[in-house]
C-alpha cells in the first residue's frame, strides 16, 4: 500500500494522501499558491501486516 506526501522545499511534510492523484494536484495547488515556495509529492511504501 502507497502513500503519497506533499512535501515543501525543505522536505517537512505538508499533507498525506491515498491517491497520488489527489496529491499531485494539490503541490501544484500549493504551488502557484505560494509562489515563494516549492511544493513536491513523495511516496511512502506502506508494509501491511
Amino acid at each position: 500500500m502507497s502513500m503519497y506526501q506533499v512535501m515543501d522545499e525543505e522536505n517537512h511534510c505538508i499533507a498525506t494522501f491515498h491517491h497520488f492523484q489527489e496529491a499531485i494536484v494539490t503541490a501544484q495547488d500549493f504551488t502557484l499558491w505560494d509562489e515563494d515556495h516549492y511544493y513536491h509529492v513523495q511516496e511512502l511504501d506502506m508494509e501491511v501486516v
